[in-house]
């Protein structure tokens, strides 16, 4: 009976299977990346600290913003306006893997769709589409790529449609921007589009008009984060507001640092509810353009991550898969659910 020499690879073979593996894991695998974010017209990723940016889509014609992390870190939500040198343009809904590849379009409506939102297990997309004829919030199902209208199926008078819907880390619930007469607030609904409400009161037709941008749920689903705006003798004024679902609100004290010259646009949380993300343009700056700013809540401390000659912004941050923390409930990771 003869025996049989044990396998044993060269030096060179196993270079080479390292090197194939390499391959295989960068098209298919997490990027090493934390923040995802837009420059321009298109889709960029880089590290907490500002550094090893990376570019993942390359336009000439198109303009990408308002991506998001899928919850497993894998994949990127964003939109893609299709023409961006027509003065009317269509948003559509588009995803594609971490490091850019495997991109797919969701939406062929040519219609203004925005603002996309994943849902915890990642399996649906809420996002604003005009498909109605106003602005509404709707969810995509990724499966079946069936779209469902959540808000405006009421015709009622004084509201003048949704948008900016965010998804809380538990899936019950998304919050987002309701328009009345010429204020617009934060309201809050079930994900199936039930039980709609204010987070905070409305305003006050006869008050000065206020409007309230970009609510983002914090991660363990008790504060929401949106940017509050009024006008008063013409002057806009905005405060970056947190407020918990009792309706206790907290201001973040953005303008003691940086002056009143600013403005705030999108902001999401990071490092689980200890720090923001927030995108601010200096309008007293030679070449006012938004850039991107991360603030520690502990300390109070603020640290410019970009320093771009365009627009850098709709920054998105993640680390690993997102925790689901449902009231009263231990936070688990999405992954121990499927089974």
């Amino acid at each position: 009976m003869k025996h049989l020499r044990p396998f044993a690879l060269s030096h060179i073979q196993v270079i080479v299977i390292f090197f194939i593996c390499c391959l295989f894991l960068l098209g298919t695998s997490v990027i090493d990346a934390k923040i995802v974010f837009r420059i321009g017209p298109d889709i960029y990723v880089m590290e907490d600290d500002g550094t090893n940016r990376r570019r993942l889509t390359k336009n000439t014609e198109t303009q990408d913003s308002y991506p998001r992390w899928s919850p497993d870190g894998k994949k990127i939500t964003f939109i893609r306006k299709m023409n961006k040198k027509k003065s009317q343009t269509s948003g559509e809904l588009f995803i594609m893997n971490a490091n850019g590849k495997n991109l797919q379009r969701l939406t062929d409506d040519n219609v203004s769709d925005n603002y996309p939102s994943w849902s915890p297990d990642g399996t649906k997309i809420a996002f604003r589409s005009h498909r109605s004829g106003r602005s509404e919030v709707h969810v995509i199902d990724l499966a079946t790529r069936n779209v469902t209208q959540l808000t405006g199926l009421i015709d009622d008078e004084g509201e003048f449609g949704s948008t900016a819907p965010d998804w809380s880390p538990d899936g019950t619930q998304i919050v987002y921007e309701k328009f009345i007469d010429l204020d617009k607030n934060i309201y809050v609904m079930s994900a199936n589009g039930e039980d709609q409400r204010p987070l905070l009161p409305d305003p006050d037709p006869d008050d000065v008009p206020m409007m309230r941008f970009f609510p983002r749920w914090s991660a363990d689903g008790q504060r929401i984060l949106f940017d509050d705006c009024t006008w008063l003798n013409g002057e806009q004024l905005c405060r970056l507001t947190i407020a918990a679902l009792s309706r206790r609100t907290h201001e973040i004290k953005i303008h003691d640092k940086l002056g009143k010259a600013l403005l705030v646009g999108t902001a999401c949380w990071m490092h689980n509810d200890k720090a923001l993300l927030l995108g601010i343009k200096l309008l007293d700056e030679p070449k006012a353009n938004y850039d991107i700013y991360r603030y520690d809540l502990n300390t109070g401390s603020l640290k410019r991550l970009t320093h771009g000659e365009a627009n850098e912004g709709n920054a998105d941050w993640i680390e690993g898969p997102l925790s689901v923390s449902p009231q009263g409930k231990k936070k688990v990771k999405w992954g121990t659910l499927k089974k």
